[in-house]
């Protein structure tokens, strides 16, 4: 009986579940870009436009994720259309470190990929 004891922690132990990858709360920076992660919210900020998904995204075992979001054009630009449009945020979070592309459902703008850092500053081109 006392030799099954180590063979059932032994099975317990393989059948623990790694943590699921997640995009950590915080500001993220990377050039051209910036996210500020919160808990009910992801807000993106481009040079001269933003974005946003509601919720943190559902990011699967190998940290990939595929959310949609908006994406307004204009950034802090006055006179700019900043009719919000429908997107898909896709992309990898490995640690601290996220690439993402953002795509506009209508076409409207070309596919633009993004690389960001936890902690690190945002090298965000202001408009005018």
């Amino acid at each position: 009986m006392l030799a099954i004891a180590p063979m059932v922690l032994a099975l317990e132990a393989c059948d623990s579940v790694s943590p699921q990858p997640k995009l950590r709360v915080g500001d993220w920076g990377g050039d051209h870009v910036a996210l500020v992660v919160e808990a009910t919210r992801v807000t993106f900020f481009f040079d001269c436009a933003d974005g946003s998904i509601d919720g943190p995204p559902d990011v699967l075992t190998d940290g990939s994720f595929d959310t949609n979001g908006v994406y307004v054009r204009g950034g802090n630009a006055q006179g700019v259309d900043r009719t919000p449009r429908a997107a898909r945020y896709i992309g990898r979070v490995v640690g601290k470190h996220i690439t993402f592309t953002r795509v506009l459902i209508d076409g409207s703008e070309p596919n633009a990929t993004f690389d960001a850092a936890f902690g690190a500053p945002a090298g965000i081109i202001a408009c005018d």
